[in-house]
């Protein structure tokens, strides 16, 4: 299902440059825009609530901090762009979910997305059917998504997770993926082995004594923490 959005913002470019970027997260969907705040404020109030209103702060009329005192209730979650960084602490008192410092990136406007919606779905229900989130590639930045069906391990190393899929191997700050690795120890189609590493199920090539063989030899021994659920798992589905 997708993620309902509705962006209001007096500058015509600004306006356009989310509206690009929301066309490159393939579950958003912007329902309406808007330039001028009080024909917002009239038209959001008379219609159904939505999942994220992004609201810019310094607009004529009426500002985003007293528009979204008044629209707050209208949606799921709140997100400030603005060119102004003062209003970080007004934003937190109308209860914000994030603030967009403009000009901001294609990556830091998925980051923060992915961080509401760390699976790319409303109900946070991982589904092997769709890509889930896009990540920080460091060569060049570019956003990726990496399907689920593709994801062979997960692994914390320090401050830092590492996404291994069939093809490729990709390294991100822990803190931004917190959310999608506890969503993953969940989720029926992956299975922890040690306190740093998650497997997904249908990767499994074969069990050696404590180490687990993956696709493209890739291999990883289960702790003893974590040996009895990962040997309940293998007499389940022998």
């Amino acid at each position: 299902m997708s993620i309902s959005c509705i962006a209001i913002d007096d500058d015509p470019h600004a306006l356009q440059s989310l509206i690009a970027y929301v066309e490159e997260l393939p579950n958003l969907e912007l329902v309406e825009t808007f330039t001028e705040p009080l024909k917002a404020l009239a038209q959001i109030l008379a219609s159904n609530p939505v999942d994220i209103i992004f609201m810019d702060v310094e607009m004529p009329s009426l500002s985003g901090i007293e528009l979204a005192t008044l629209l707050r209730k209208k949606t799921t979650h709140l997100i400030f762009t603005t060119a102004h960084a003062r209003y970080a602490i007004d934003a937190f008192k109308v209860e914000a979910d994030a603030y967009l410092l403009k000009p901001y990136s294609i990556m830091h406007f998925s980051k923060t997305i992915n961080s509401l919606y760390p699976t790319g779905q409303k109900d946070g229900d991982l589904s092997l059917e769709d890509s889930f989130f896009y990540i920080a590639v460091e060569a060049g930045g570019t956003p990726v998504q990496i399907d689920l069906n593709e994801l062979i391990s997960v692994e914390t190393i320090d401050d830092e997770i590492r996404f291994r899929t069939m093809s490729k191997a990709f390294t991100c700050p822990k803190s931004n993926f917190i959310n999608t690795l506890k969503l993953l120890k969940k989720h029926p189609a992956f299975i922890q082995v040690s306190p740093s590493v998650v497997i997904a199920k249908q990767h499994i090539r074969g069990v050696f004594g404590d180490k687990v063989l993956l696709f493209g030899g890739l291999s990883y021994s289960v702790a003893n923490s974590h040996l009895s659920a990962f040997s309940s798992f293998l007499n389940n589905n022998l």
